[in-house]
This record gives C-alpha cells, structure tokens and sequence, in this order.
C-alpha cells in the first residue's frame, strides 16, 4: 500500500509540474504579456532548466517534451527545433548538477541564461540565418540577447515554485 501511495505521489507532482508548464504556455503565448520594447521573455525554457536543476528522475523527461512541443507550436515551428535542444540541455544541466554545480540560484541564473541563449540561437540561425536575412545583427540582439536576460529574470521564482512542490512530495525511496 505504501508504494501505491508513493507511486500516486510522483504521479500528482510530475501532473502538476506538467501543468505549470501549461500556465507558462499560456502566459508567454499571451500577445503583449511583459513586453518591454518589444522584448518578451521566454518562460518555458528556463523553468525546464530549472526542473532539470532541481530534479533528477527520469520522469521528468515527459516534462520536457511537453514543454519543447509547446514552444513549437506557440513559435510557429517544425516539430524538434525546439523539444530535442530542450532535452539535450536539461540532461546536460542534471549531469552537470548531479558531478560539477550545486543547484542554488546563482548556478540556476547561469545555467538557465547559458540554455536559454543558446537555445534561441540555434532557433535564430533556422530562423533568419539560413533562409538569407541580411543585416541581422540588431535583430540578433533584441529577440536572442535581450530575451535570454530577460528570460532569465524569472528564474528564482521557478526554482522557488519547484522547490515547493518538492517539499510537498517527498521523494520515492525504495529501501
């Protein structure tokens, strides 16, 4: 009985972590949602660095690909531009936590910062680069720089909101 009660544990937290990612979702695909000349923040990126961070079960893997296909299709974008560099960076981040970091909120900024650019990089050379743009610089700057800061700005509150739900449901412990 106590691993079925354990079991349904994991499964409410991994639901509502899932349903975070839904509010995100919503919140970032909202049209004028904290937009500051012409600079909105990306916020799904940077909570599944943090989840990456903060959790390490296999499990939240579901997580992330739920997130990846979100930002697909608020962007507009093939399916795998953005759900295969998600998962590569959330597995990189829980490698590096896990043997190099401490999960705390300066490494949780820097990671999350480092994710989030290079992620919207490789969206921005899809995206511009490799269709021929000219002069891209500025562009550049505001949809790739100036995101991921801005972004990232939101990262202590996604590791405070994790940590919480972390703390409500203990984790599983075969023993």
């Amino acid at each position: 009985m106590n691993s079925r009660k354990n079991t349904l544990e994991q499964t409410i937290k991994y639901m509502l972590l899932t349903l975070c990612v839904f509010v995100l979702y919503i919140l970032q695909g909202t049209p004028g949602f904290l937009q500051i000349w012409g600079v909105k923040p990306v916020f799904i990126i940077p909570f599944c660095i943090n989840l990456a961070m903060l959790e390490e079960d296999g499990y939240s893997l579901i997580v992330y690909v739920v997130a990846g296909l979100l930002m697909e299709l608020s962007a507009g974008r093939i399916v795998g531009l953005y759900t295969i560099p998600i998962i590569i960076a959330c597995v990189i981040c829980t490698i590096l936590v896990k043997f190099v970091f401490q999960a705390n909120y300066r490494n949780t900024v820097a990671l999350s910062f480092v994710c989030t650019f290079v992620i919207l990089a490789l969206d921005f050379f899809f995206s511009y680069i490799l269709p021929g743009h000219k002069n891209v610089f500025m562009v550049f700057f505001k949809m790739v720089f100036l995101s991921s800061c801005y972004s990232v700005a939101f990262s202590v509150l996604y590791y405070r909101i994790i940590s919480a739900i972390q703390s409500r449901f203990k984790k599983f412990d075969a023993r």
